[in-house]
């Protein structure tokens, strides 16, 4: 939502990962502080999908309810339109 609502604030995918990243708490955090000392700086700094993907990896979806309850509809949907 930050980023569509101030799109030349976040231009660049390090722009996108620092803000995401300043937003990290508690364990989360503890996964990222890292990153920010390592020498040279790891590619995840300034490529917002390895961020993003490296988050589901270690932390999964933000609402796994919701993920598979749209997983179970899609492939409900598909069988009785296939039937």
């Amino acid at each position: 939502m930050a980023f569509d609502s101030r799109p030349h604030k976040f231009a660049t995918d390090h722009q996108r990962v620092s803000y995401a990243a300043s937003h990290l708490s508690d364990i989360a955090m503890l996964w990222w502080q890292p990153n920010l000392v390592l020498e040279p700086k790891p590619s995840i700094r300034s490529d917002w999908s390895e961020f993003v993907e490296q988050l589901n990896i270690f932390f999964g979806q933000p609402d796994l309810a919701q993920a598979c309850r749209t997983l179970l509809f899609v492939h409900l949907k598909c069988k009785i339109t296939s039937m």
